[in-house]
């Protein structure tokens, strides 16, 4: 159905569901403007080309079968919560010139190869998810600072070794995701050095290499970094040397317990040991991730300020 000429009712929220809007326009983006909508909802509605709004401020894209947005250089614009999730984006340039973002979540698309100078100009951005994409690259020209950013998920992508973070430096991120890509080796004194106040780290789904694995393990356990890793089973390191004043006699517990050989046992207690630390780690991950999505929603729908937002989301 054509919507340009529709008249739209006076509230803040507006939802489509299904059916088709062949152009989101201009002409339909100012009867909407008419009308004082600030959010827009669309899951299922199928959109050949999207014109992006300039006066709203969240826009949420479901299952559009979106290829494109239009986006020009010398508008300015309100949004501030973008969500076009599977949908199929393949290039998202243009982006760039969305300055006052503070949530983008662009997961499952098509995007392949990716430039993190599109974010640089994002300087409110906190919270950016790019996971389910087909990421294969990801680069940037020069350094890449986001002052606010808390939240960054890149799994599910095709991430290999080349993917190089020094030159991101994200003072505030918490929360950074690198799942179920295709790594095997990582800088991890990169990452101690970028994001100094780090608190979850997932990169299980990986297939990390020893001296990467053994690196992140110091590295978590020394700044107790909340974190997802697939456990390696590493060459041991040396035996410790055992002093003097403890002479080896066959009085030992561990020998008088059965326990011939004592490393063994020593092993198999740190596996178990491992085991428990990885599931509280998971407990503490999911409450963590709980908070950071409830702490999203209060902002979008305003209830973080004095005023209490008037709709709900209706899907």
């Amino acid at each position: 159905q054509d919507l340009k000429s529709v008249q739209f009712p006076e509230v803040p929220q507006l939802g489509f569901i299904n059916g088709t809007i062949v152009h989101f326009s201009h002409a339909l983006n100012l009867n909407l403007f008419k009308s004082g909508v600030l959010r827009i909802f669309a899951r299922g509605t199928k959109i050949s080309r999207l014109t992006l709004p300039n006066t709203i401020e969240q826009l949420y894209f479901r299952d559009n079968d979106l290829y494109a947005v239009d986006i020009e250089p010398k508008v300015s614009y309100a949004i501030k919560f973008l969500r076009i999730h599977v949908n199929k984006l393949r290039d998202i340039t243009n982006f760039q010139h969305l300055k006052g973002l503070v949530e983008l979540n662009l997961c499952d698309n098509l995007i392949e190869h990716l430039s993190f100078d599109t974010f640089a100009p994002m300087v409110q951005l906190k919270q950016l998810l790019l996971c389910g994409n087909r990421l294969k690259t990801l680069t940037a020209t020069h350094d890449i600072k986001l002052p606010n950013l808390y939240h960054l998920d890149l799994s599910g992508n095709f991430l290999f070794n080349q993917t190089s973070l020094n030159r991101w430096y994200f003072p505030r991120l918490g929360n950074f995701s690198l799942r179920d890509n295709l790594l095997t080796a990582l800088d991890v004194r990169i990452i101690a050095q970028r994001f100094p106040v780090l608190q979850i780290l997932d990169v299980e789904h990986n297939s990390l290499n020893c001296e990467t694995y053994q690196q992140l393990l110091r590295h978590v356990h020394q700044r107790r970094i909340i974190f997802n890793v697939d456990k390696r089973m590493c060459q041991e390191l040396p035996a410790p040397v055992i002093p003097r004043s403890i002479p080896p006699s066959s009085g030992n517990e561990l020998e008088e317990n059965g326990g011939g050989d004592w490393r063994t046992l020593v092993r198999q207690l740190k596996e178990r040991l491992y085991q428990q630390v990885k599931i509280i780690n998971g407990q503490r991950t999911e409450i963590e991730q709980l908070k950071a999505n409830l702490t999203t929603l209060m902002e979008q729908f305003d209830l973080v300020v004095a005023e209490p937002a008037k709709a709900n989301d209706p899907f």
